[in-house]
């Protein structure tokens, strides 16, 4: 379960959501400028985006026999970042956009599913092969 790299994948994405929870709702003196993320702040902050995220990233930790479902969870927070991605950039001159941090959280998370995606198909290949063997 957690000797798999996607599983490191995931739980280092889990860390990064949690940091950002912290960042974001802790001391409105110490927490994020009003302008990062964009107007997508609002999802952020008031739907509970990143601790959703975080949930379903541990949650597919342990979902390690049901690749099919990891997979399918994975498509689904892929679609939801980039909306997100969409969203920094409607409305937004193209300089405040590329400036905002928001981009490098959308960015990196979008690198590490990518990541997660090929080691959970890497993994069906070899249980596939496993299979055919038997």
């Amino acid at each position: 379960m957690i000797q798999r790299i996607q599983s490191l994948y995931m739980l280092l994405l889990a860390l990064i959501n949690i940091i950002l929870i912290y960042l974001i709702d802790s001391d409105p003196s110490n927490s994020l400028p009003i302008s990062y993320f964009g107007y997508f702040r609002t999802y952020i902050t008031d739907y509970y985006f990143l601790e959703i995220l975080s949930i379903l990233f541990f949650t597919n930790i342990f979902l390690f026999k049901y690749l099919n479902f990891q997979l399918n969870v994975l498509r689904f927070i892929s679609v939801v970042l980039i909306f997100g991605i969409i969203n920094l950039f409607d409305e937004r001159s193209l300089s405040d956009s590329f400036k905002d941090p928001g981009l490098l959280y959308f960015s990196f998370s979008l690198f590490f599913i990518f990541m997660t995606f090929n080691s959970i198909k890497k993994d069906k290949a070899i249980i596939k092969s496993s299979n055919r063997l038997r």
